[in-house]
């Protein structure tokens, strides 16, 4: 199930952090640069943070073919959880535009629906994985947030000065939006991602197949 595979991410970064073992952190950049950004892809940055133990900030970036200077989501952590963000991150924009294409079939929609839509599907997977029970032994307890000092070093280093952004309140399609919630709800991601060596681990679920699957 989906919240195992979730749990046992959890597991292995409190693991990890609690016998405090030497690691290396990476940084990657996430997507493409761009000179706008849509909220959908804030809204997804915050999703990976919060729950793939990855930390990210929007960086600038050139923009080839625009020739101008634009920003790109980079996104720092362990290599390991870094493959498991960037997974999750290009299969959430898959899913997106594929129901997307599905939902506006019979129906004209404007590319700030898409966005109510696309924040709606990354909301509705964040309350999935929030209602996700964390196990109640006292070793587990800190499963549902966690912070690695030695990222944050890493992090303080690498960005010695950052600045939040404050997103607007936008007027958005209550509808749509909810839809987007709805099919967020159920989503699964649905390719495994495993982990090499000692620590061989299904990181991400892995469906069973029913009799009419490909």
């Amino acid at each position: 199930a989906m919240a195992k595979a979730h749990a046992l991410i959890k597991k292995y970064n409190v693991d990890l952090t609690a016998k405090d073992n030497h690691r290396d952190f990476v940084s990657f950049f996430v997507g493409k640069p761009a000179l706008r950004h849509f909220r959908e892809d804030y809204a997804l940055s915050n999703l990976l943070q919060d729950f793939y133990f990855v930390y990210g900030i929007w960086v600038p970036a050139y923009v080839i073919d625009k020739g101008k200077m634009g920003r790109v989501l980079e996104i720092s952590g362990t290599a390991q959880n870094i493959q498991i963000a960037c997974y999750v991150n290009d299969f959430i924009k898959r899913f997106i535009d594929f129901q997307w294409e599905t939902y506006t079939k019979d129906r004209r929609l404007n590319r700030y629906q898409k966005t109510d839509f696309a924040v709606g599907i990354i909301e509705g997977f964040r309350s999935k994985l929030e209602s996700q029970p964390p196990k109640r032994t006292k070793k587990n307890r800190a499963l549902i947030k966690l912070e690695d000092p030695h990222l944050k070093e890493y992090v303080s280093y690498k960005y010695p000065r950052t600045a939040s952004m404050k997103l607007g309140v936008l007027k958005n399609d209550k509808t749509v939006l909810n839809d987007g919630i709805g099919i967020g709800k159920k989503m699964i991601i649905s390719k495994g991602i495993e982990a090499k060596g000692k620590d061989k681990m299904a990181l991400i679920d892995k469906p069973k197949r029913s009799a009419q699957s490909a």
